[in-house]
């Protein structure tokens, strides 16, 4: 007779996940909100700053593919460590051209990391999650909240105090590679073949092909999609709708951010609670009925301060999407090798891609005022495909 023991949580590595997500946050939003001023000091059209963020999102996608089959081979923990070392030195490579090709070739690289990182740091959660055996993912999307919160603070006291990018950049950058190398020597380690956890680094086997089903990650990848236009919405584009298109201040317009990632926060304080008593598919429904609410009240906002409430509100609307998503993407990899969990993050950076191109367009083509229509049109898909994130069988993560 074979006795099963049950491990005991993996607490370090669920205080090193902690930290991966809030350094991610923190890096993501201290450059995101500075966005207006590259656009200024480098005098971008709409259409240039379009072609950036595609460039980005497009790298990012790369990035996530290839995490798919690099944590396969080296494991999650070690992709995730070296990208974000790689995101932190490209955020301060950012500050340093002085041409616009130059930009793009530092924020393209930027992009090719976060794309790393937000596929391994998820696969770190999902499987630290399995392990516990309840709702934790979302703890973990609000921690890279509080680090989006922080990393927007920071951006507005820049732009108040007159830094400039170099010296900004130049912080954050020294942060997190001190917090990389200080917090994330926990992260979870395991088997890519067997699924077995080990409590430190061994040299793992070679990797054997897939199993990922491709029309229910696909079918999940609509809503999640969504979110990430209407995500992108705000991150990318929110600052500029509010300088170009209800004439507020720069600082203003980083705190339209700031607010949308604090109340995300708040949300995401709650929601494994939320989710442990009402389900991930009523959970989602009621997210997609609060984001449709906060997008109408972002287009008809008379004033900055209505539409940075209506910014705020969609946090709440949007805060549970992701960890549930990829909870539900990890389900359906037959071999918990991850590879599910990647592909559906790439529908993050075809979100940000296809907002980047329409959001753009409707701006110089109508007006700025109109850049927030069709995140709205989008909005109700979050409601009508709530049931894609019922919960599925489980499987031993492979990270």
């Amino acid at each position: 007779m074979t006795t099963t023991v049950t491990p005991a949580p993996p607490r370090a590595a669920r205080r090193a996940c902690f930290a991966a997500f809030g350094i991610q946050g923190f890096t993501f939003a201290s450059l995101i909100t500075r966005l207006p001023t590259i656009k200024a000091e480098h005098d971008l059209s709409d259409y240039q700053v379009l072609l950036l963020l595609g460039g980005v999102a497009i790298a990012s996608a790369v990035g996530s593919v290839i995490t798919g089959y690099a944590a396969a081979r080296f494991g999650s923990a070690r992709v995730l460590r070296a990208a974000l070392v790689g995101a932190s030195v490209a955020t301060l490579l950012v500050s340093l051209p002085d041409s616009v090709a130059g930009l793009v070739v530092a924020v393209c690289a930027y992009g090719l990391f976060v794309g790393q990182i937000d596929a391994a740091m998820n696969m770190q959660g999902v499987g630290i999650e399995d392990l516990y055996g309840r709702s934790i993912m979302v703890g973990f999307h609000g921690m890279w909240s509080l680090g989006a919160v922080i990393g927007g603070g920071y951006a507005a006291l820049t732009l108040e105090l007159g830094w400039s990018l170099l010296l900004s950049f130049a912080i954050v950058c020294a942060v997190g590679l001190a917090l990389n190398a200080a917090l994330l020597g926990g992260l979870l380690v395991v088997d890519p073949i067997d699924g077995r956890v080990d409590a430190g680094d061994h040299a793992p086997h070679a990797p054997h092909a897939p199993q990922v089903p491709w029309l229910p990650v696909l079918l999940l990848a609509v809503p999640t999609f969504v979110m990430w236009f209407l995500d992108s919405s705000i991150s990318a584009w929110g600052g500029i709708y509010l300088v170009d298109g209800l004439s507020s201040t720069q600082s203003a317009a980083a705190l339209a951010f700031t607010a949308y990632q604090a109340v995300l926060l708040l949300t995401r304080l709650v929601g494994d609670t939320v989710v442990r008593r009402i389900g991930p598919v009523r959970t989602v429904r009621i997210s997609g009925l609060v984001a449709i609410v906060s997008m109408a009240l972002v287009v008809a906002a008379p004033s900055v301060w209505v539409a940075i409430v209506g910014f705020g509100l969609l946090g709440a609307g949007l805060a549970m999407i992701p960890p549930l998503s990829f909870v539900a993407a990890g389900h359906l990899d037959a071999d918990g090798g991850g590879q599910a969990v990647a592909r559906v993050n790439v529908s993050n950076y075809v979100g940000y891609l296809v907002a980047a191109v329409a959001i753009a367009t409707v701006a110089e083509q109508v007006s700025h005022r109109a850049m927030f229509v069709l995140p709205l049109l989008l909005s109700p898909v979050l409601f009508l495909m709530a049931s894609r994130f019922a919960p599925r069988r489980s499987v031993r993560r492979a990270g």
